[in-house]
């Protein structure tokens, strides 16, 4: 249990604690905050956007959005934390398919920390809500296929897997649409294909996709009697592009992987450096590979489809994320001598040492064009000073741990990832994250439509 509580520490600190002082990366967020606003006020059913039904958009994100308002209020905080809290919980499904395998608490906390550091998670926890909702259901509803897989016959235990992996999928299909039953079932059956189990195919996809279908019911009907024609257009081929965002070419997927894996991406040559031989045990474990079917079936739907905004990506980030974290274990248990580990280790430190230096150097090059350039933002000289010393204290204190044991260089690596966010986020403050007029109004008048329904 005590690792448990590391993802715990970890989460809190790279995710909750700078979560109200994240800047506004995108116009999704605040398109997110105006349309749950606007359900307050009225229609539930259907997301509405300046008084406009939008047909191309599921709620349950907003649904979210809304309890998290009617918990904590109408604010900034609250209307980020559905988003972020699904982050955390997909790391956590992501160390609970580890601990219901292969028994291995280290191996599930590594892998959820993993799942965590990627910037790209932290990018849609505030940017693309929609987003990160439904990459945690879908992983939810794909893990759950997995365990029912793994139960030797049909028994009680694998039809209740799999009628909770039908709820996740319909969770799923309420934020994000048509994906949902896309991905877990192109993962599961291209599992089943390589390990020749395709007969269990049968039984298990009509259990599931009968649980999937049913909770989607009583919204399916409330909807079809107020928006005329909505499951028409819906099951046409425009309709089929869902509620994510418009479509991005093949090689955005890959682009959005590559930068969504920073800093993880340190580790990667630990991961390569591990062996034919260990990773040839690896891939003896029905885990393992579960997780490069789930892995490649993400990344061929994408790149064939191509009708996902290239942050849909996330979706594969999880079994990413446990590949990793099965081979950092394998280099370590397989005998490695560190230096791969080592090595990469250093050049992280130096690169953060490097651009903290850089940085704290700007902050005193008041006439410097960089400074000039910077200029607009409000945040430029604290940003600057904040953003350079955490990075020397950070890359100072993983060179300085070069004599260390492997354990406590990867505790300081992670570390290191979880202190640059929050040393960022310092730097804000709400008057520089909520600029547009026009949003400050929905916010107030939100606000006065709930103290209205207090009172009433």
């Amino acid at each position: 249990m005590k690792y448990f509580g590391w993802i715990f520490l970890f989460f809190i600190m790279l995710y909750i604690l700078p979560l109200n002082n994240r800047p506004v990366l995108t116009g999704t967020e605040n398109c997110h905050r105006q349309i749950t606003c606007e359900m307050m006020c009225g229609n539930r059913t259907v997301p509405v956007y300046q008084g406009e039904l939008q047909r191309d958009r599921m709620p349950m994100a907003n649904w979210l959005t809304l309890a998290s308002f009617k918990l904590f209020g109408v604010n900034r905080f609250a209307s980020r934390l559905p988003a972020t809290l699904a982050i955390g919980i997909t790391a956590l499904l992501t160390a609970l398919i580890i601990q219901q395998t292969l028994r291995d608490e280290k191996l599930a906390a590594l892998a959820a920390t993993i799942c965590m550091s990627f910037s790209l998670g932290l990018f849609l926890s505030n940017s693309l809500p929609e987003t990160a909702i439904f990459t945690m259901f879908v992983s939810g509803a794909s893990g759950a296929l997995f365990l029912a897989t793994q139960e030797e016959r049909f028994n009680r235990r694998k039809f209740l897997i799999l009628v909770l992996s039908g709820i996740f999928t319909a969770l799923a299909f309420l934020t994000g649409g048509s994906y949902a039953l896309i991905f877990p079932l192109a993962a599961i059956i291209l599992f089943l294909i390589v390990e020749h189990r395709t007969e269990e195919l049968l039984f298990t996809i009509p259990v599931y996709l009968i649980s999937a279908i049913l909770p989607v019911i009583p919204w399916a009907i409330a909807v079809s009697g107020m928006v005329p024609g909505y499951w028409q257009e819906f099951f046409s081929f425009s309709g089929f592009r869902m509620s994510l965002g418009s479509g991005a070419p093949y090689y955005a997927y890959f682009a959005a992987m590559l930068l969504g894996c920073f800093p993880v991406i340190i580790l990667l040559p630990t991961v390569i450096m591990a062996g034919k031989e260990a990773w040839g045990r690896l891939i003896r474990q029905p885990l393992c590979r579960f997780a490069m079917t789930a892995l490649i079936s993400s990344l061929m739907l994408l790149t064939l489809l191509r009708n996902a905004p290239a942050g849909m990506i996330f979706v594969a980030f999880p079994a990413l994320s446990l590949l990793i974290a099965m081979g950092i274990q394998a280099y370590f248990n397989n005998g490695g001598h560190h230096r791969s580990f080592n090595w990469m280790l250093n050049v992280w430190g130096l690169f953060l040492l490097l651009t903290g230096i850089l940085e704290t150097v700007c902050w005193f090059m008041r006439d410097s064009l960089i400074q000039e350039y910077a200029a607009s933002l409000p945040i430029t000289r604290l940003f600057l000073i904040n953003l350079g010393i955490t990075s020397i204290i950070g890359g100072g204190i993983i060179l300085y741990s070069l004599r260390g044991n492997w354990r406590s260089r990867l505790y300081l690596y992670f570390f290191s990832v979880a202190i640059l966010p929050l040393a960022i986020s310092w730097c804000f403050t709400g008057d520089t994250l909520i600029r547009d007029n026009y949003l400050r109004r929905i916010f107030c008048h939100a606000e006065t439509a709930e103290s209205i329904t207090d009172q009433q």
